[in-house]
């Protein structure tokens, strides 16, 4: 082997490693709770973060001695563009939630509120509202199951350092 061709091939492997934090989109790692106690979230994010945990061996009850509390939950939506008539032709949504980790014995955060954000834009057509309100609630789904994605690997990250 050449020298030249060693080289790149130690360099991809230098840049793959520097990327360790790295993970592909819906990727999460497992808190090591056996359990959590969701309060203050929405009907969609605790289905959908239910559907993502306990599969994990992660159960959703209201007794555990861990509590993630969502403390704010916001949407937000505004134009993102407009067609050549002036009408809205783009729309953006944004979807928010702050949230903790209390112990439930003690009443004690046991980190920082966090906030987290996703944000999406799509097409909007003013001539087709049907298609439109169907494409909106599939973003809106996709923003759910983005800030659970990121959410639960945050709690992963606080269970580690409570663990340690």
């Amino acid at each position: 082997m050449s020298l030249r061709p060693a080289l790149a091939l130690l360099f991809a492997a230098l840049l793959l490693s520097a990327c360790s934090g790295w993970q592909l989109r819906g990727q999460t790692a497992t808190p090591n709770f056996e359990s959590i106690t969701l309060q203050g979230a929405s009907a969609r994010l605790r289905y959908t973060l239910e559907d993502l945990l306990e599969p994990n061996g992660v159960l959703v009850h209201n007794q555990s001695p861990y509590v993630v509390e969502i403390t704010d939950e916001e949407w937000n939506q505004r134009t993102a563009a407009v067609d050549d008539r002036g009408r809205a032709a783009e729309r953006e949504l944004r979807y928010e939630i702050t949230w903790q980790l209390i112990d439930r014995d003690t009443g004690a955060m046991l980190n920082p509120p966090r906030r987290l954000t996703a944000i999406r834009s799509f097409a909007y057509s003013p001539d087709n509202v049907t298609a439109t309100s169907d494409e909106e609630d599939l973003v809106r789904t996709d923003l759910i199951e983005d800030i659970s994605y990121r959410l639960i690997n945050q709690l992963a990250n606080a269970s580690r350092k409570i663990r340690d």
